[in-house]
């Protein structure tokens, strides 16, 4: 890490934080250790601090050092870019609720250390944001950065637009025809308990419900999506363009977040990856059902494809050769998520261009780490 990037540290105790002491000391020119408060205001009122990593025993002094530090200089925030929780993993749900609610920008596992040198990738990251920022700070809220922002909102909506529409095209066609087999059913009864012959009145109505219902319905409802599909996808190629335009001219914008496909049909699964995905910035299109995605899957762009190889409606290796064949997502990132044990169907999908394989549960951390490196 640069001399010009300050990290400090604020415990009560290095001997607690030894090792993590000693990657920092070792790899940040400027870093230096404290261990109140008083000493930490009078730092960082002689030069500002990048990253301030709060390091107390436990979640609650942090919690106070951090309230106090503001109640004794209100102006602190000033001086200090980031505020960095360490925590053990037994306070994650804390730290995380802390860090939601604005107190600290991140928090750590710190206790017992969980690889210092991730944390180095973070003071790189944070590096990196700190700098442009500094670059961008004339931009109001309406700036040309929200601008694009909602630029790629619109790109976005255009994906989800069409996923949408596939599925709800998909559901008519299945609600019509159980109405018109219901339908069938019940005149058949009807007919039957009279004393009459159903079977010619079955074959009618199956041979003219095609024709005289669900065709006709379908095609109405089918030319009506495609029309709201084209004004989005048309939206969303100006609204590229446009983009593109914008970047040209303005080289110093902060770049978009990833835009990730998720594709898993466990619910908790997919909200806990899709909040971990949001953490690190990334814009997501989730679908349930492997037959969803494919229908769709040349209408989507993305950066990354997060795929379940455990789908139950379609074999995993079959949505990665569609996804290999798409020509809007054949250059995207493809990570498979398996269980542990799930060794053949990884091995069967090895050799399709697979370029990360997450083992679930799926680590918080190491999704963001590996994010950040694609």
């Amino acid at each position: 890490m640069s001399a010009g990037f300050s990290v400090v540290l604020l415990v009560e105790s290095r001997q607690k934080h030894e090792q993590l002491v000693q990657v920092l000391s070792k790899s940040c020119r400027d870093f230096k250790l404290v261990f109140n408060v008083d000493d930490l205001i009078r730092l960082a009122h002689q030069k500002p601090i990048n990253v301030l990593l709060f390091g107390f025993e436990s979640i609650e002094q942090n919690e106070v050092a951090y309230f106090r530090l503001l109640k004794m200089a209100p102006e602190i925030e000033q001086h200090v870019h980031a505020n960095l929780l360490l925590c053990n993993r037994s306070e994650i749900k804390h730290a995380f609720q802390l860090c939601r609610k604005g107190l600290f920008n991140d928090y750590y596992v710190g206790q017992p250390l969980y690889d210092p040198y991730h944390l180095l990738l973070r003071f790189r990251h944070l590096k990196t944001l700190q700098e442009g920022a500094s670059g961008m700070a004339a931009l109001a809220p309406n700036s040309i950065s929200a601008v694009c922002d909602s630029l790629e909102r619109i790109v976005q909506g255009d994906a989800q637009v069409s996923g949408i529409n596939a599925e709800l095209l998909q559901r008519l066609g299945d609600t019509i025809g159980q109405a018109m087999e219901s339908l069938s059913m019940l005149i058949a009864q009807q007919l039957d308990d009279s004393g009459t012959d159903s079977r010619p009145t079955r074959e009618l109505i199956s041979s003219r419900s095609d024709d005289l219902v669900s065709q006709p319905i379908h095609s109405g409802v089918r030319e009506a999506v495609n029309r709201v599909n084209a004004a989005t996808a048309e939206m969303a190629e100006v609204a590229i363009e446009q983009r593109v335009s914008i970047g040209r001219e303005h080289p110093n914008l902060p770049p978009r977040g990833k835009r990730v496909v998720v594709v898993e049909d466990n619910a908790q699964a997919m909200e806990a990856l899709t909040a971990t995905l949001h953490k690190s910035e990334c814009e997501t299109v989730c679908f349930s059902y492997g037959s969803d995605f494919a229908r769709v899957v040349d209408t989507l762009s993305a950066d990354i494809v997060m795929l379940d190889l455990t789908l139950p409606d379609m074999p995993a290796f079959h949505l990665v050769q569609k996804m290999k064949q798409s020509p809007t997502l054949s250059h995207a990132r493809l990570f498979v998520m398996a269980q542990q044990g799930d060794r053949e169907k990884v091995e069967l999908v090895a050799g399709m261009g697979v370029d990360e394989v997450i083992i679930k549960p799926i680590d918080e951390q190491m999704m963001a780490f590996k994010l950040k490196h694609y």
